[in-house]
């Protein structure tokens, strides 16, 4: 793939250019770039579109308004590698998802590909090698580069041919239909982000500190949080999630006295105004009253079902043996939090199980097989 050529698109002239083009076609193949590695907030910064011999490169950031793009026939069905990140922000920025999409990473899963990334199958169709140099770029920048816009059309030109090379293995193994229902649901997930986590300065490895570290702890992840936002940067790169903890277990050691020289070694930006900054929220926070601390969490409550261990062990078995078979990784046939439901002891239905560790069609199929070739030669395991 030497010196493809790539419409960008940062004008009215050339989005019109690019809906007349859309418009000929009943599928697209498109991907996103992001800010998040750069800037506090993650933007949208371009959609990359392969339709016929075509590659658009769209600009979110030129200031044209882009909602016809998300009228078009052809992005009603739309071809993603590894769709879930550019459903989600396409949701998040435009309130747009397509009606139907091929995700060719899905498919290679339901493939029992060993190699699930799209460098990985573009080698392994087309005996091509994916350029890598700009994986890590900022996309803010304008104008952008030759090479950045080479890297940016690579995700989506091999698209259409891997769906079609895909779609046909997947229809020969009776699978599409599979790959079919598990894509909807992916676009149904878009729309319904998770809901904020409430203290998120509550972070991984946080959990066994006391109230007084704590304390310290939800200052110093806050004051973080403030710096990143002022200065347009991910908070992990003002400080890292480990320095913060190595602080508040200093701090905690010393407290209530607050001395450089008693933390951690910290990045070589914290000087005049900033360490001076950094210093004064340690000072406010040794003195918060024990009574304000934060509480250490509660234990986890119990979970919704206690499996009948027997039976869950056999379905595990018998899972594995089935994903085996068929090859494919185990935990699509049912993960750990379905397997517990699936073995709810007492006498339920199978379909009552089914219905709550909900299972799609396609798994309750397989589980289908799989229970009418165990039961009658298994123990009665798991019954009363």
């Amino acid at each position: 793939m030497q010196d493809e050529k790539y419409i960008l698109v940062d004008s009215e002239e050339s989005l019109a250019n690019l809906l007349a083009d859309l418009d000929l076609y009943d599928m697209a193949a498109v991907d996103t770039e992001a800010d998040s590695m750069y800037h506090y907030s993650a933007r949208l910064c371009l959609i990359q579109i392969t339709i016929g011999e075509h590659h658009y490169i769209v600009d979110p950031l030129c200031g044209v308004d882009l909602a016809p793009l998300f009228k078009a026939r052809a992005m009603q069905t739309l071809i993603f590698h590894g769709a879930d990140y550019d459903l989600r922000l396409l949701w998040q920025t435009y309130q747009f998802s397509p009606k139907n999409i091929f995700d060719t990473m899905l498919a290679a899963r339901f493939l029992g590909e060993e190699h699930l990334g799209l460098a990985d199958l573009v080698r392994e169709y087309f005996g091509e090698e994916l350029k890598k140099e700009n994986q890590r770029a900022d996309w803010t920048i304008r104008p952008l580069s030759l090479d950045m816009c080479e890297y940016a059309i690579h995700d989506t030109f091999y698209l259409h041919e891997l769906c079609a090379i895909l779609v046909e293995k997947l229809q020969a193994a009776g699978r599409l239909g599979w790959l079919s229902e598990q894509c909807q649901a992916l676009i149904e997930h878009s729309r319904h982000p998770a809901p904020p986590k409430k203290d998120p300065w509550r972070i991984t490895g946080s959990s066994l500190y006391s109230p007084c570290a704590l304390n310290i702890l939800k200052f110093v992840w806050e004051w973080r949080e403030k710096e990143a936002e002022a200065l347009d940067r991910p908070p992990y790169k003002v400080m890292p999630a480990e320095l913060m903890l190595a602080i508040v277990r200093a701090q905690e050691r010393s407290f209530p006295e607050v001395d450089e020289k008693k933390l951690p070694k910290l990045p070589r930006n914290f000087k005049g105004d900033r360490l001076d900054s950094f210093l004064n929220m340690l000072k406010a926070a040794v003195t918060v009253p024990e009574s304000d601390w934060p509480a250490k969490l509660p234990k986890a409550p119990p979970p919704p079902v206690v499996p009948h261990s027997d039976l869950l062990l056999a379905l595990k078995s018998w899972r594995d043996e089935k994903a085996t078979e068929l090859k494919l990784d185990a935990s699509m046939i049912a993960n750990k939090a379905q397997l517990i439901w699936l073995a709810a002891p007492g006498n339920i239905p199978w379909e009552n199980r089914f219905d709550e560790a909900h299972l799609m069609n396609w798994q309750r199929q397989i589980w289908a097989e799989i229970l009418q070739e165990k039961l009658p030669t298994a123990k009665r395991v798991g019954e009363d």
